[in-house]
């Protein structure tokens, strides 16, 4: 598996010496798994300093926002067909995020 290259880029900001936890915001939307995630990270932190720390996801969920009739809702299986009257365009409000949060150190 090619690892997603938003995290390569998140663990190329850490510091080398990072506190005990890393935090990680994963929007809904994102096309990777909390699972997929953990498994990247620790093929990607193997035999590196980052290797010990504890990785803290912290789960967005989806919002969107129809066009037509501008109620707010949370996309069904990722869809954006509107629940209230039906119409397929949205404006996506939250569930992309994918960026780091915090560090341990950054927490102290």
């Amino acid at each position: 598996m090619v690892p997603n290259p938003r995290l390569v880029s998140i663990i190329n900001q850490l510091p080398r010496n990072p506190g005990p936890s890393i935090n990680i915001a994963l929007g809904e939307l994102i096309p990777l798994s909390e699972d997929e995630l953990r498994a990247q990270w620790v093929g990607l932190t193997k035999d590196t300093s980052l290797e010990r720390a504890r990785l803290v996801i912290h789960l967005i969920p989806a919002e969107q926002q129809c066009m037509v009739c501008f109620e707010k809702y949370h996309p069904a299986n990722k869809e954006t067909t509107c629940p209230h009257c039906g119409s397929v365009g949205a404006k996506i409000l939250a569930g992309e995020e994918f960026y780091l949060e915090t560090t341990a150190a950054d927490d102290e």
